[in-house]
């Protein structure tokens, strides 16, 4: 079942171009999609689009899917074009008529916003919850040391004395900000696109303020036109917050590798946090330091990417 079908075949590998990974990654929105739907199920009952017994079933239905993606049973199948259709699929085979009511009032487009709206809001209190966790350990870790002398350099060269204390403070306050960012990133997705449908809003008086209510989210996104305008805009301030953590991440990487060389040796990482080498047997490289760094480099990319993809789009 794929909506954009219209009685002609597409070639396969024109599908395959445009579908691309869209099925795959789909999966991480399914639970925030049959949430959506819940919400969008008791809102279309209390306005008299649909009946009680078919808010019921569709509940039902969605919560069996819920289900299905808690216990990694549920799938979509090459069949669906995505996770929605395949929603909507599994309730129309179950329920008939009702199962299509579902879409009743609502776009693809303000459907999709609204999953990646949620997605984003539970990701950045799991990552801050994450950061905030790091940044308390790098605390307990500076009061632990805070007495223990370490140089402060400028240039490359040993300028002033300082001490672990400090050091550790630092990135734990940085961390901080960090969450300052992420925080941003969740006001953004904390408004309901829901009901802006393609853009201009619905000819149905849909009650927004109760599906905004039903998902947990904090504020309506008013304007029609407005709500398609954060799609972009939520993802880029995500990738501006994730930069912002994966860029005091790439410093705190970068000094562990320099303290434990030989020539510093300020710090000395377990031999299990280390690999060695073919030809020098006397080596403990701190190759996973080396790696976050170079991964955090590639987030702090992200914003770049975001920026130029959404950039000169028009309105709607």
């Amino acid at each position: 079942m794929k909506i954009w079908e219209k009685g002609f075949s597409v070639n396969d590998k024109i599908e395959q171009f445009t579908v691309g990974q869209d099925r795959e990654l789909d999966m991480y929105l399914a639970p925030f999609d049959m949430l959506a739907s819940k919400a969008q199920a008791k809102m279309l009952a209390s306005i008299g689009l649909i009946s009680k017994e078919e808010e019921t079933q569709l509940l039902a239905g969605l919560d069996e899917l819920l289900t299905q993606v808690e216990n990694g049973t549920f799938q979509i199948e090459t069949d669906f074009e995505d996770v929605h259709s395949k929603i909507e699929y599994y309730l129309t085979e179950k329920f008939g008529d009702a199962g299509k009511k579902i879409h009743t009032a609502r776009s693809r487009n303000d459907q999709v916003l609204t999953a990646i709206q949620l997605f984003i809001k539970d990701y950045t209190e799991k990552i801050s919850a994450k950061v905030l966790e790091l940044a308390q350990l790098l605390l307990q870790q500076g009061e632990k040391y805070k007495n223990d002398l370490l140089p402060g350099y400028t240039h490359f060269q040993a300028a002033m004395p300082s001490s672990f204390g400090l050091w550790f403070g630092a990135y734990a306050e940085h961390l901080l900000l960090d969450i300052s960012l992420l925080e941003a990133a969740h006001h953004v997705a904390d408004h309901n696109p829901l009901g802006s449908g393609a853009g201009f809003g619905s000819s149905f008086g849909i009650d927004r303020e109760q599906t905004t209510q039903e998902m947990g989210f904090g504020h309506v996104a008013i304007s029609a036109v407005g709500a398609q305008m954060l799609r972009g805009k939520t993802e880029k301030t995500l990738a501006f917050a994730i930069a912002g953590v994966a860029g005091t991440l790439s410093k705190l990487a970068y000094d562990l590798v320099l303290y434990n060389s030989q020539d510093l040796g300020f710090v000395k990482l377990p031999k299990e946090f280390t690999t060695g080498s073919s030809i020098m047997p006397h080596k403990k490289n701190p190759d996973v330091f080396e790696l976050v760094r170079a991964h955090c480099n590639r987030l702090q990319a992200l914003p770049n990417d975001i920026i130029l993809t959404i950039n000169n789009l028009p309105s709607g």
